[in-house]
C-alpha cells in the first residue's frame, strides 16, 4: 500500500510539473504551462496587390506582408509599440519564444507594456508569394552552416572569434532536440532582393502608417527593411534597434559578392547631394585591411553625400562577441556615420555580456541582452 508521504510527494511533483513554464516543443502537451505572456492576439496583411497570371488564366495577390498584432493583458503601457522584422532564412516565430522552450522577445517586451508587431517578410513564410517568376526561392541553410555559423560555431571555427561562443542552448548540433527546433524554423528565400525590398518598404510603411510612430526591431538580412522604411517613412520611425545588421555598404562577404548599389541597399534612397546612378554618383574608397578577423570595408570616397531621410532616425546596432558579424558589422556603421546617421554601436563584450554569437536573441542570456534593447528604447542616445 501506498503511504500518504508517498501520495503528497507525488502530488507535490505533479503540481509543480504543471506549475513550472515550458515552451516550445515541451510546451506542446497541455499538462504544462507555458513561458509566454499573456496577450491578446490579432493577425492581418498590409500591402500588396492584384495581378493577372495569364498561365493560369486569373487573378492573383502578390507583394502582401503578414502581421501578428500583441496586446500586453496588462495594458500598453509604453508610448510607442515595437515592430519586429526577422532575418534571412527564419519567420517571425523567432520573436515568440527559444527553441529550448523560454518566453522569446515577444514576451520580454510584451511584460514591460509594449504593444508588439511581428512581420513576415513578403515572399516568406505566410507572407509566402503565388509569383514564382519574381520570387524565386532558395534554400534558406543547410545544417552544416547552421551549426558552423550561428548554434555552434566554436566547433567549425571559420573565424577565429568563434572560439568565443558559449551562450547557445545546448550542443548546437543536428539530432539535439533544440537545434532541431531551430533549424526547422530555417524556410526557402526570395532571391529577387530588388522586388522584396521595393514590397517591404511599401508595406513596412503601410503597417506604420495604420499603426503610428514605432521603434523598429530587426536581425540580420531584415535590417535591411527599417532602413528603407527610416527612408521612405521617416516620421513614423522613433528609432531602428538593428541586430548585426547584414545590408553591408555595397558587397556581401560569405560569399563575397557585389551588391546593395545604393550603399545599404539594392533599391534607391535619398541622399543630398542627389543620386541618380549610384554606379558613378557614389565615389567608393576600399578602407582597411582584410584580416581573418575582420574584412575591409566598401565606403564613400570625401566629401561623403548623406542620407537625409534616414538620418532623422537614431539606430542602436548590437554586435556579439563570438559571431561571425564581428567581421563586417562594423563597415555597416563607419557607412551609415559618414551618411549622418546617428549610430549608438554596442559590442556586447564592451558591457560586459560574453559567448554569444548570431542569434542572440534566442540564446542562453536573450533577457539580458533584452535589457540592453529596453535601455536605449528608454532613451536613445548615440552612446559614441
Amino acid at each position: 500500500m501506498v503511504s500518504s508521504k508517498l501520495l503528497a510527494l507525488g502530488l507535490l511533483n505533479s503540481l509543480s510539473a504543471l506549475a513550472a513554464p515550458v515552451g516550445g516543443v515541451d510546451g506542446a502537451s497541455p499538462n504544462v504551462t507555458s513561458p509566454e505572456a499573456f496577450a491578446k492576439r490579432d493577425f492581418f496583411y498590409v500591402g500588396g496587390s492584384y495581378y493577372f497570371n495569364e498561365t493560369l488564366n486569373g487573378t492573383l495577390a502578390v507583394d502582401q506582408m503578414y502581421v501578428e498584432k500583441l496586446t500586453p493583458s496588462c495594458g500598453v503601457k509604453q508610448p510607442y509599440p515595437l515592430v519586429f522584422f526577422h532575418g534571412q532564412g527564419p519567420t517571425g516565430v523567432n520573436w515568440l519564444n527559444t527553441p529550448d522552450g523560454r518566453a522569446g522577445w515577444a514576451t520580454y517586451f510584451l511584460n514591460l507594456g509594449y504593444e508588439v508587431y511581428i512581420t513576415e517578410t513578403v515572399g516568406v513564410g505566410r507572407s509566402a508569394s503565388n509569383d514564382f517568376v519574381d520570387y524565386p526561392q532558395a534554400v534558406g541553410a543547410t545544417v552544416e552552416l547552421a551549426e558552423a555559423a550561428f548554434s555552434a560555431p566554436e566547433k567549425a571555427l571559420l573565424y577565429p572569434q568563434a572560439a568565443l561562443h558559449t551562450q547557445w542552448p545546448g550542443p548546437g548540433t543536428k539530432g539535439d532536440p533544440i537545434f532541431d527546433q531551430f533549424f526547422a524554423t530555417l524556410l526557402p528565400i526570395p532571391t529577387n532582393n530588388t522586388r522584396l525590398q521595393y514590397a517591404m518598404q511599401v508595406a513596412g510603411c503601410a503597417l506604420l502608417d495604420i499603426i503610428g510612430p514605432s521603434y523598429l526591431i530587426s536581425h540580420s538580412a531584415g535590417t535591411v527593411y527599417p532602413f528603407l522604411l527610416s527612408d521612405k517613412c521617416p516620421d513614423l520611425v522613433v528609432g531602428a534597434v538593428n541586430v548585426e545588421p547584414y545590408n553591408t555598404p555595397f558587397q556581401i562577404y560569405i560569399p563575397e559578392t557585389k551588391t546593395n548599389d545604393w550603399g545599404l541597399s539594392e533599391i534607391p534612397v535619398t541622399y543630398e547631394p542627389p543620386v541618380v546612378n549610384p554606379a558613378t554618383d557614389l565615389q567608393k574608397v576600399t578602407v582597411g585591411t582584410t584580416t581573418p578577423e575582420r574584412y575591409s570595408c566598401i565606403l564613400q570616397a570625401d566629401p561623403p553625400k548623406k542620407l537625409v531621410n534616414a538620418a532623422k532616425v537614431p539606430v542602436l546596432v548590437l554586435l556579439a562577441e563570438a559571431s561571425i558579424h564581428q567581421g563586417w558589422d562594423y563597415c555597416v556603421v563607419d557607412y551609415m556615420r559618414q551618411a549622418g546617421i546617428s549610430v549608438n554601436f554596442t559590442q556586447l563584450a564592451d558591457i560586459g555580456i560574453h559567448g554569444n554569437a548570431h542569434f542572440m536573441f534566442i540564446e542562453k542570456n536573450s533577457d539580458q541582452i533584452a535589457g540592453v534593447v529596453e535601455s536605449w528604447l528608454q532613451n536613445p542616445t548615440t552612446g559614441e
